[in-house]
């Protein structure tokens, strides 16, 4: 009945999602928790026959990302749950899963590129993979999907990006559009398509010191069983899909100029699922990150850095 808030690797260090220049090398990698302790039937909460009294993921990723020309750069990630848990609520028992999500590869397009004036509108395309299609099973029992670390299934994402600064101001504008679409696995089960639109807005606090707020809006569709008929008598699954508005104010700190650092926090407003489900009360994260001028001819080949 619950969907555990999570289906293969959470959304990291969202706002690090441009083109880079040529030969330079972005490393990113970031800490995710999250809890959730409520069941919403449609946009109100209910308590009515729920088997569980809350859920939790711990998930780490790691990113790399390489600009192939001014205009193209690709990247992969990767990530790990350290956890995925449920504590049912009438009798004392916690189902846990861990392992690695899936990955994705894409490719970013920088369509417009005007580093004078600010301005970038990028284009990407994703290949999402398993690293295993096959679910986890330990001790013999096969997990439930709620808390199995990876889709198994295949998938392709589409982004947009579009950056304006505001120099005079030290301010940023940008919006971040993305959709995922899953694969059935092997097993017949498709899970639902994900359309992700956030818009963030970015200020200097002082030296070093930089504010965000993002509004982010999330809208997945049905989970699809082919191989089990509901009762209406056709593959969705009933209690899946969703929609979700999250405020996520964030702070980031630029280490010596070199590395920067980034605390997030994760508040949804509104909620709206799809049959009785349990939903996020928050999360948490932190993401580091660091650019890397691979260029032939700085200083004869040295690696040096650069503050984003």
């Amino acid at each position: 009945m619950a969907q555990c808030c999570s289906t293969g690797s959470p959304v990291g260090a969202s706002v690090y999602v441009g083109v880079l220049e040529k030969n330079h090398l972005r490393a990113i990698t970031y800490f995710r928790h999250s809890y959730s302790d409520t069941y919403f039937e449609n946009d109100h909460k209910t308590t009515e026959n729920v088997q569980l009294s809350n859920s939790s993921f711990n998930f780490a990723g790691l990113a790399l990302a390489y600009g192939i020309t001014k205009r193209l750069t690709v990247e992969i990630d990767a990530g790990y749950y350290f956890d995925k848990t449920q504590n049912f609520k009438n009798i004392n028992y916690q189902t846990q899963g861990n392992g690695l999500s899936n990955a994705t590869f894409s490719v970013k397009y920088g369509t417009i590129v005007k580093p004078a004036r600010q301005i970038e509108f990028t284009t990407g395309f994703g290949l999402r993979f398993p690293f295993s299609t096959n679910p986890q099973i330990i001790d013999g029992v096969q997990l439930n999907r709620d808390v199995q670390p990876s889709t198994n299934a295949f998938g392709i994402s589409e982004m947009l990006f579009f950056n304006k600064g505001f120099p005079a101001i030290t301010l940023r504008l940008f919006s971040i559009n993305r959709y995922d679409y899953n694969f059935t696995d092997k097993s017949n089960y498709k899970y639902g398509n994900i359309l992700l639109n956030s818009i963030f807005v970015s200020k200097k606090i002082v030296k070093y010191f930089f504010g965000i707020l993002q509004f982010r809006s999330e809208w997945k569709t049905n989970d699809r069983d082919f191989a089990n008929k509901n009762e209406k008598g056709d593959s969705r699954v009933i209690n899946s899909g969703y929609y979700l508005f999250t405020v996520s104010p964030q702070l980031s700190y630029s280490i010596a100029g070199k590395w920067n650092l980034t605390a997030i926090y994760d508040l949804p407003l509104y909620k709206f699922y799809k049959g009785k489900q349990m939903t996020p009360a928050y999360s948490v994260a932190v993401s580091l990150t660091r650019d890397f001028d691979l260029g032939k001819s700085n200083r004869g080949g040295e690696i040096v850095t650069r503050d984003k």
